[in-house]
């Protein structure tokens, strides 16, 4: 009886404070001081307001905390107690007292939320907040589910809304089953972060420690000074696990088939596609066999750094070079370039899309310094920047007679083009028009550098070293800049020798969009584009049966509007709210939806009430998201008018000259941190690792994996 009486009040208060946490998370959230918290300000001066609300939301944090402590105890108390019940007295009484329970549970969760819910929305009120109470599904779910809400919570504060019904987002084409807890991690997403089980702080301290070791000697000194400052400063407080302990177990799980099995993201779609290592391995080795490889002997990197430095020292010698670009160019303590794939599964048969990583390796640095200043050969025809510029390109455009739009696109471009006149038209061009270039940086250096980078491309697969001998390995800056170098000769010839060019025509990377009259012109067009090169592709992509086009993430209606476009393979997975990511992240996040359909849509009234349903299927508050985009939308409707960008002129048969815009110059050299480590496995790259949050006062957050 005393066990019944004592378990019977831990039930009680649980629920009571189950809901309370929920409350103050939801204040958190929502941005909101609950009446018991809130400070006065006797000065009432702007600097103190801001000193007022920071402090009162630091309180509210501090509070949730607290509760959340006490809970985890009194939660573990209540187990016990139940476990001592069950010893103590037969099943049949058992299942009777926990009937009871579950009873009593049920109607003080219900009477809490009832009085939370009116308290929550008199607060909204107050602060003039328009959205709709988080609480309100809760109630929904209670009237429309037999199951009730045990007191037992594991893991973190449940949602107050309905699980979502969509699909499963793991496309599993391994012969292993995976169990139902582990399709419900994996479903969380490949950028979902763990709560850190233990303190980092060590860890990240020695990481820290290395890297100081590889920066100039005169910023070594107050670097390690401000990140151990930063390090012992930090306050470690408990967190509560993310994960509950059935998920957890089933992360560790695929930890260990890792050896077996291959998590990868899918090439398009923010898909998980699970593999098995021999699968993975037959489609890697597949590319491999069929693409322009050749095997290497043995490996090339520890030879060529020295062999780089011996070029850009004769180079400066020479004074062909700056010192600058000498010290920018050189990497220390690299590794091989990996090669890694992605499965295509909106593709027959789910190919593998090859790509490279050039994270640390010995010409990675020259590579970036090479794509600064190939830049500005990429601008004719004109280069998008994103989905905003092209539309505004495109409503700048006059209006004409060619009113069918088409999409072209070059098949396979980085392994496909023709990487030795992309170089030969970059040395005519810089000889041309040299002042693209520094004064002390001669056109014959860039081509004697972009030479040496496509003659030791190469990459680390399962092991073995493979020398690639056309086109370019995806991942390397450097290989875009050139394809697109080449992209952009091979458009600019069509458009100015074609009989019959469109009126308009942009592109970005291989995606080009151009108006036509009608379908016969735009094939027309396509043949003659094809017959100019031997080394690139064009496809064509015209309209749908109702007349709509899309091109990059923009959906072009037959009546000039436009929607945001999403694939079919699309499953609108992004970083998870319970992830432990900073907020502001996650703010972003919502900003960056919010924006893009402002900005894209028109009307947006449909994108955002489909954003709201995502992000609520992500996990993320109701109320959090009512204030973000309000903001956001209030923000981008009275702010200035964007700057004036380039006009689109019709490009025509007749010759002419693109102008250039103004030399790209290299940043001055910064330091490079290598916290971010890079994994060597895909498997790696894929699982959710912890992260560590280190805020300081007037120093950005950084985020150390």
């Amino acid at each position: 009886m005393i066990y019944h009486n004592i378990v019977m009040y831990l039930c009680y208060v649980l629920c009571t404070m189950y809901v309370l946490c929920s409350f103050l998370k939801s204040c958190r959230d929502a941005c909101v001081t609950p009446k018991g918290l809130t400070l006065k300000d006797p000065i009432k001066s702007t600097r103190s307001q801001s000193i007022i609300c920071k402090s009162e939301a630091l309180l509210v944090t501090s509070q949730l905390t607290h509760h959340r402590k006490a809970f985890a105890l009194l939660n573990n108390e209540y187990q016990l107690f139940m476990k001592l019940l069950s010893d103590t007295i037969d099943p049949a009484h058992f299942e009777t007292i926990s009937h009871l329970h579950e009873t009593k549970a049920h109607y003080t969760m219900h009477t809490s939320l009832c009085k939370h819910s009116k308290k929550f929305q008199r607060l909204l009120d107050n602060n003039g907040i328009l959205s709709e109470s988080p609480y309100k599904a809760c109630f929904a779910h209670y009237t429309t589910t037999q199951k009730i809400l045990k007191p037992t919570i594991s893991g973190p504060l449940r949602s107050t809304r309905l699980a979502s019904n969509k699909s499963s987002t793991v496309v599993n084409l391994s012969e292993e089953i995976l169990t139902t807890a582990e399709e419900e991690v994996l479903n969380l997403g490949l950028k979902f972060t763990p709560t850190p089980r233990r303190d980092p702080t060590l860890d990240v301290a020695s990481r820290v420690q290395s890297s100081i070791k590889q920066l100039p000697e005169e910023v070594q000194a107050s670097m390690a000074y401000d990140v151990g400052n930063l390090l012992t400063t930090t306050t470690s407080e408990t967190t509560p696990d993310n994960l509950p302990a059935h998920q957890r177990r089933a992360l560790k799980n695929l930890q260990r088939r890792s050896e077996r099995l291959r998590i990868l993201p899918a090439d398009k779609g923010n898909s998980i596609v699970v593999l098995s290592n021999h699968q993975y391995d037959l489609k890697m080795q597949e590319h491999i066999g069929e693409g322009p490889y050749s095997l290497l002997k043995k490996d090339p990197t520890p030879t060529l750094p020295s062999k780089l430095d011996r070029v850009l020292k004769k180079l400066l010698n020479d004074k062909k070079i700056s010192k600058a670009f000498y010290d920018q160019a050189r990497n220390l303590h690299p590794r091989a370039p990996q090669m890694y794939g992605t499965p295509k599964i909106h593709k027959k048969g789910i190919p593998i899309r090859p790509i490279v990583s050039f994270y640390n390796t010995p010409l990675i640095a020259l590579h970036k310094v090479l794509a600064h200043y190939l830049k500005p050969l990429t601008c004719s025809p004109p280069r998008l920047r994103d989905s905003r510029h092209f539309l505004e390109c495109l409503r700048s455009a006059s209006p004409d007679t060619y009113t069918y739009p088409c999409s072209l696109d070059v098949k396979a471009l980085y392994t496909s083009c023709d990487m030795t006149l992309a170089r030969i038209s970059v040395r005519s061009k810089f000889l041309a028009q040299p002042d693209l270039l520094p004064a002390n940086i001669s056109p014959s250096a860039m081509d004697t550098l972009i030479e040496f980078c496509l003659s030791n491309s190469y990459f680390e697969y399962d092991n073995c070293f493979y020398a690639q001998n056309k086109g370019g390995p995806m991942g390397s800056p450097l290989t875009v800049e050139l394809a697109e170098i080449r992209v952009a000769e091979v458009e600019t010839l069509a458009l100015n020798t074609s009989p019959d060019p469109p009126s308009l025509y942009m592109h970005f990377v291989d995606d080009g969009f151009g108006k036509f009259r009608d379908r016969n012109h735009a094939e027309t067009y396509l043949e003659f584009v094809n017959s100019l090169s031997t080394d690139l592709t064009y496809t064509l992509e015209h309209p749908r049966a109702d007349g709509s086009l899309p091109f990059f993430d923009v959906l072009l209606h037959r009546d000039l509007s436009t929607s945001v476009y999403r694939k079919p393979t699309h499953t609108d997975k992004y970083t998870h709210y319970a992830a432990a990511a900073p907020q502001n992240t996650k703010d972003a996040l919502i900003r960056s939806l919010t924006r893009r359909a402002y900005s894209i849509c028109s009307p947006s009234t449909y994108e955002l009430s489909h954003i709201k349903q995502v992000l609520l299927d992500n996990g993320y508050p109701l109320a959090r998201i009512h204030l973000i985009m309000q903001r956001t939308i209030k923000s981008a409707s009275t702010a200035k008018s964007p700057q004036s960008r380039p006009q689109i002129t019709p490009m025509h048969a007749s010759p002419s000259t693109p102008q250039s815009p103004s030399p790209y110059k290299p940043s001055p050299n910064v330091i490079k941190s290598s916290l971010h480590l890079t994994p060597t496995s895909p498997f790696e790259t894929c699982s959710p690792g912890p992260k560590l949050l280190l805020k300081k006062k007037k120093v950005p957050t950084a985020t150390l994996r």
